[in-house]
């Protein structure tokens, strides 16, 4: 009996992997499509074939898994709540993954995750001799739940670092919009020029609110709309500066360079912030990693002393 339990969360083990990195991979890959059409037309040598051998020379990966496990992702995020749909697009925004993820794709990435690793969890919790199966599957739920919480956290430091970028790459696109508003282009054609010039997550906001002014949208609602989805106070704070700007008829010429310098001065306070936290941040290992260790090899050698003088007491 305890051979066959094994056999069949090994069997579990192993479809958990499957389906987790097959899943992903499907997901990932979405965001960069591959034209087998094209490829088979730059190749051939101009013969006539139909659709379906066409299909056919696709790998099966391509053909077969890839579908499976997007059906799987999306069928697997529908179960989740809908109460936290609209935060989680929003957050997916943020971070620039909403191209490449959907909301169900990234709820079913969740529940995959918690799947593979609270089996594998209590594979491991099973095959250590635990004496209680309720053991085992009370730590295997558990480690899913913590496994379906990963994703989140990936998801929080993406949405950091492509905030820091963008917050970082700010001041100089400021100065160059500034360049290109007194050279006479407009605020679209200084942002086009940025947009042609460099490639950073800052960049491919502006391609979007481009996008968005060139489909009808108010160029004032479309910077907003920009503002809003990166979430970095000193974009929405540009932002608003144009707002008033257009309203009374100030020079953008005038506006841009004074915010490029007001943001210079924010980012460099906020180092001077981080520089002034640091002695705070190495109170902990100090006190529990290293004083404890200077005082071993400080007084370590005097011990055996002190205990043999007591012992004499």
């Amino acid at each position: 009996m305890l051979a066959g339990a094994q056999v069949i969360i090994s069997l579990v083990v192993g479809l958990s992997v499957l389906a987790l990195v097959t899943g992903v991979r499907a997901v990932v890959a979405r965001g960069e499509p591959v034209d087998h059409l094209q490829q088979f037309m730059d190749t051939s040598s101009g013969a006539s074939l139909t659709l379906r051998e066409l299909e056919m020379r696709a790998s099966f990966y391509q053909r077969v898994l890839r579908p499976l496990f997007a059906i799987l992702l999306q069928r697997l995020g529908r179960l989740a709540p809908q109460r936290n749909i609209e935060e989680l697009q929003r957050k997916l925004e943020t971070a620039g993954l909403l191209a490449r993820f959907s909301v169900v794709d990234f709820l079913g990435l969740k529940i995959l995750c918690g799947v593979f690793l609270g089996a594998v969890g209590a594979a491991l919790i099973f095959l250590s001799k635990s004496p209680s199966l309720i053991m085992v599957g009370g730590l295997g739920i558990l480690i899913g739940i913590l496994g379906s919480m990963l994703p989140n956290l990936w998801l929080r430091t993406r949405i950091r670092s492509r905030q820091r970028e963008i917050l970082k790459s700010m001041p100089d696109a400021l100065d160059m919009m500034s360049i290109c508003v007194n050279a006479g282009l407009g605020l679209q054609g200084a942002m086009q020029t940025v947009c042609e010039n460099w490639d950073n997550p800052l960049v491919d906001e502006f391609t979007r609110a481009l996008a968005e002014i060139r489909l009808g949208r108010g160029m004032m609602e479309a910077l907003e709309s920009m503002g809003q989805r990166t979430g970095v106070k000193e974009v929405m704070s540009f932002v608003l500066s144009l707002s008033m700007a257009y309203k009374l008829g100030v020079s953008l010429a005038k506006v841009l360079p004074i915010q490029a310098e007001q943001m210079r001065i924010t980012r460099r306070q906020k180092a001077e912030e981080t520089a002034r936290e640091a002695a705070i941040k190495m109170l902990f290992p100090l006190v529990f990693l290293v004083f404890p260790a200077m005082f071993a090899v400080i007084l370590g050698p005097a011990v055996p002393q002190l205990m043999e003088t007591m012992g004499g007491l």
